[in-house]
Order: C-alpha cells, then sequence, then structure tokens
C-alpha cells in the first residue's frame, strides 16, 4: 500500500467516524441527520473498496466476499440525497411511493445474488474463468451505462425538483453545495468510465474519482457536523473558526452603535419586504462591509442573515393575519417579502411554533372572547 493510498483510507476512516456521528447527533431532525450519515457512509465504504482493488487486496480470501458490492452503493447514493434534500426543504415523511427509490437496489440485490452467496472458492474460480456472467439473473454488457444513466437521472432531478425552492430556501448554499458536488462525484465517475472504453486510461487508474470522494467526503463532514451554521445560509467562508470575525477592527461600542442603526432602519425602510434582498444589499444600505454586517447580526441576534430578516417578514405576517382579512395567504407571504409557501411556512412556524392558519384561528378566538368580555 503506498503513501496515497493510505491518504484515501484515512479519509475513508474519517468519514466513516462522521457517518456515525450524525447517527447519533440529536440537535436538528433526526431523520435528516441519518439519512446524511447513510450518504456519507456510502462513500466511505467506497472509498475502502477502492484501496482494496487498487492494492489488488479484493480478490484475496480475506475480501473476496466485498467484489462486486460497490453496484449496490452506486445505486443508493441518488435516491438517499434526494429523500434528504426533500426532508430538509419539507419535512417530509416517507411514503410508500418513495419505495420506487429502491427500485434499483432490489433490481441490483436479485441479480447479483447468485454470485453473493457463492462461497469464497467459488467466487475465485468465477473470476479467474471470466465466468460472472453466469451468476447474473439478468446479464448485460451495458450495466455501467445503466448506473451512470441512473445517476444523471438523479442529478436532473434534484435539479428540476428542488432548484426552484432552493433559491429562496435558508439553506440554499448548503443545499446546492450538497448538489453541485454529487453532480460532480457523477461526472467524474462518467468520465472515467468514457476514458476506459475508449483507451484513453488504465481500468485501474481511476484515482481522480477517489479524489473527487475524499474532497466531498471531508468538506461534507466537517460542514455539516463541525459547522452547522452552513445549514443557515451563511456562506462557507463566513464559518471557518479561523477566519470568523479575525481582525474585522469592529469594536464593541462601534458594533452596538452598527445594532441600534440596523434595528431603526429595518423598522423605517423595511428591507425585509423586498423579496431579493441580501446581506450584501444591506450592509450597502448601511454603508458598512458584508463581514461587519455579518458580526452585527451574529453576535447581537444569534442569527443567521435570513432567520435574521424572517423575523421581521413573520412580524409583518402577523400583522397582517390579524387586521387584513380580505387577504388570502399567498398574497400575505408575497406582501411579507417571502418567495414561496414552504419558505413562509417553514419561517413562520419556527418563530411561532404554530402554522399561519393555526396563529390566525387564535388570535380570533383570542379577539372574540375579549369581545365577549367588553359586553359583559
Amino acid at each position: 500500500m503506498n503513501f496515497l493510498e493510505t491518504i484515501f483510507l484515512f479519509f475513508a476512516f474519517q468519514a466513516f467516524v462522521f457517518s456515525i456521528l450524525f447517527f447519533l447527533k440529536k440537535k436538528g431532525d433526526r431523520i435528516a441527520n441519518i439519512l446524511l450519515g447513510t450518504y456519507i457512509l456510502l462513500f466511505s465504504y467506497n472509498i475502502i473498496y477502492n484501496v482494496l482493488y487498487w492494492t489488488n487486496l479484493l480478490n484475496s480470501l480475506q475480501y473476496i466476499h466485498l467484489t462486486y458490492t460497490n453496484r449496490i452503493l452506486w445505486v443508493l447514493y441518488g435516491p438517499i440525497l434526494f429523500l434528504y434534500i426533500r426532508r430538509v426543504i419539507y419535512k417530509n415523511k416517507f411514503r410508500s411511493i418513495d419505495i420506487l427509490h429502491f427500485i434499483p437496489l432490489f433490481y441490483a440485490l436479485i441479480n447479483y445474488s447468485p454470485f453473493y452467496f457463492l462461497t469464497v472458492n467459488e467466487k475465485i474460480e468465477t473470476l479467474i474463468n471470466g465466468k460472472m456472467g453466469d451468476y447474473i439473473y439478468f446479464y448485460t454488457p451495458y450495466s455501467i451505462t445503466i448506473i451512470v444513466a441512473l445517476m444523471l437521472f438523479y442529478c436532473g432531478l434534484l435539479f428540476f425538483s428542488f432548484r426552484p425552492v432552493i433559491k429562496s430556501f435558508n439553506n440554499s448554499r448548503w443545499l446546492n453545495w450538497l448538489s453541485y458536488s454529487f453532480c460532480g462525484y457523477v461526472l467524474s465517475f462518467s468520465s472515467y468510465f468514457v476514458l476506459v472504453y475508449f483507451n484513453l486510461l488504465n481500468p485501474g487508474s481511476d484515482y481522480f474519482i477517489g479524489f473527487s470522494m475524499i474532497f466531498f467526503t471531508g468538506l461534507l463532514s466537517y460542514f455539516g457536523f463541525l459547522q452547522p451554521q452552513v445549514f443557515d445560509g451563511l456562506s462557507m467562508d463566513k464559518v471557518l473558526p479561523f477566519k470568523k470575525y479575525q481582525k474585522t477592527g469592529l469594536s464593541k461600542k462601534y458594533s452596538l452603535e452598527l445594532k441600534t442603526i440596523l434595528i431603526d432602519f429595518m423598522k423605517e425602510d423595511k428591507p425585509y419586504l423586498d423579496n431579493q434582498i441580501r446581506i450584501s444589499h444591506l450592509a450597502k444600505k448601511l454603508n458598512i462591509s458584508k463581514h461587519h454586517m455579518s458580526q452585527v447580526i451574529n453576535e447581537h441576534f444569534d442569527l443567521s442573515f435570513f432567520d435574521f430578516i424572517n423575523t421581521y417578514r413573520v412580524d409583518q405576517a402577523k400583522h397582517m393575519l390579524t387586521k387584513d382579512n380580505n387577504l388570502n395567504m399567498t398574497e400575505i407571504l408575497y406582501s411579507c417579502g417571502f418567495n414561496n409557501r414552504v419558505s413562509f411556512y417553514k419561517a413562520f412556524k419556527k418563530f411561532t411554533k404554530m402554522t399561519p392558519s393555526e396563529y390566525k384561528l387564535l388570535k380570533s378566538k383570542e379577539s372574540l372572547k375579549m369581545a365577549s368580555k367588553n359586553n359583559l
């Protein structure tokens, strides 16, 4: 085993540890944590599988039973990531129709089961004699093509299903990065097989797929577990511990002054009503840097920028729900600066612990009760 392969194993072990931590993590959405932990665990196993393949240990007596188990991983990445992102955005529970996402998994398990259940000696003999096709129910030379097509399908599904919502979602940076990193892996994965097919690459030289995996698992583990602030829409350079608020030159006194100025500006100018508002826009209005703006919001309000903006939007919505009875829910959410119902309902429930409809009903009951008391 060379130095490079040792590095790969190190990242595989790191990914394995972080996947377990996600399984045990109680903070946040438990189901989402389990899905993300599973996703990382699959990549961890894939890296280990590749190292065994590169070192020719995969066909040894000790590891022969792992041969071709990577097919299972390849058909699982897309479905697991799709369910994770859907869970983060919509909080959807697993539905019976979701079983359709795992049809490729069941197919792969059934298809390769004759080979999987062979003894050690039978597997070695089968591989030596090139008789693998005899132990696959539905053998096709295009199996890799089908797997690549499946991965590309999920890239498209992620893009078309979630991109319109992700744009206005608090976790947009995190979810976008997660989606693009998967598509990057699929690109390197498919490129490898295309290059091998045209004899432009040695089949045993798939290190660049491994590099894409260790880059992905390293950043995913770090930002997903150690720096969960990226879930709140903060860009990654803002949450790195060695960069955050280092040498900003923002004194405590000036920071408090900016806090007061910011509160006054939010009340008077109501920039939160602009559904395209960004931290750069707000910083420009107050003639300060984005970094100082982020620091003021984080330190004094303990909120991300998007949550800070949404607190004002929710307050505006609460006022309109009780005062403007002629407006429907859609009109209210757009009037308050939200882009869609999902982000509106999610933010409203986050800050009030109830849906807009429940809040409106509660206030109506309180008004009736108050009116009846006044009539007595």
